[in-house]
């Protein structure tokens, strides 16, 4: 077997003791025989304690006006503490762990402060404890320049780091656990569905995650193309079959949906892939999607339909958007 690069979000990391599916991903994925590095993101969300927004408003209560280079040492320290606590729960499940901050794990990035972006990766140490027979446990969202300062890498940085280190690494894959069940056509927070996309193209999905969608940031799907790493996402508990993302695609006519709600509409904007345009805006005609006394204005753009909709009928639209147009 090789190596499998295994990134957790911020609420996969709540509540933390033996039973928690991470320890049970862990060691399913030892058991099969390969070598593993995790990446972890700073715990929970903001207003939980070690949360990035919590600790960046502990320099906002003194003053908004922050140093780039100091705000950057502040939002590196959950990733640090998420890092420690992670190896110390496998530690004392048996497991032979070694945790690495970003610089340690040789990630090195340019000096834009906040939202610097990864230049080269040298995985010399971390192969080092891979070849050791250890889990190696990565802090997200952190990087060095040349001169030695620690940076972060923006929103999403943790799974750009996850994707960035299993393309060097040449991982047989990247996988991303969080709170959904992979990527759906429609943010599951806001329509439940019982399917999910099993398959989408790097492409698609770096302009589904560029429009809206925040499963997956699209700098992370940009480094798996580049590298031409798989991406699977999957819920922590593992239900379901999740998201696979990579060269091959599914057999809709649609990417997916981004709704935006304003104070008194929304707007729905349905992502069209290449070359299915006019199939898609005849099926929605034919089955008289475009009500006037619900839509106040319809946009063609050459990839996308904007809809903008009565911000009461936005789920009902959705639902019928759904029943037509997904298989």
């Amino acid at each position: 077997m090789g190596i499998i690069v295994q990134k957790y979000g911020g609420t996969s990391l709540r509540d933390l003791d033996k039973n928690n599916n991470l320890v049970k991903n862990v060691r399913k994925c030892v058991e099969e025989g390969n070598s593993l590095v995790i990446v972890v993101s700073a715990i929970g969300r903001e207003g939980d304690p070690y949360a990035t927004d919590t600790l960046i408003n502990q320099l906002n209560k003194i003053n908004p006006e922050i140093d780039p280079k100091k705000k950057d040492l502040i939002m590196s320290c959950g990733e640090t503490i998420s890092t420690t606590i992670v190896s110390h729960l496998l530690d004392t499940e048996g497991f032979s762990v070694e945790p690495l901050l970003g610089f340690q794990a040789g990630i090195l990035t340019n000096n834009n402060f906040t939202d610097s972006k990864i230049i080269n990766v040298n995985v010399d140490n971390i192969m080092k404890h891979l070849n050791e027979k250890k889990i190696v446990v990565v802090a997200g969202f952190q990087g060095i320049t040349k001169d030695g300062e620690i940076t972060t890498l923006g929103r999403g940085g943790s799974d750009t780091t996850a994707v960035t280190l299993g393309g060097y690494l040449g991982a047989e894959k990247v996988e991303i656990y969080t709170d959904v069940l992979g990527v759906a056509f429609f943010d599951p927070k806001l329509f439940s569905s019982e399917k999910y996309i099993k398959n989408i193209s790097y492409e698609n999905m770096y302009n589904f995650a560029l429009s809206g969608a925040k499963v997956i940031h699209p700098k992370a799907v940009f480094a798996g193309e580049n590298f031409n790493v798989p991406i699977e996402i999957f819920s922590t508990d593992r239900n379901g079959d999740g998201t696979l993302i990579s060269k091959i695609d599914n057999d809709e006519v649609i990417i997916g949906g981004i709704v935006k709600n304003k104070e008194n509409y929304s707007t729905v904007s349905i992502l069209l892939k290449k070359n299915f345009k006019d199939k898609v805006i005849n099926i929605l005609k034919e089955f008289n999607i475009e009500n006037k006394d619900k839509i106040y204005d319809i946009q063609y753009l050459e990839d996308r339909i904007v809809y903008t909709i009565d911000k009461k009928h936005v789920i009902k639209f959705i639902q019928k958007i759904y029943s037509i147009i997904i298989k």
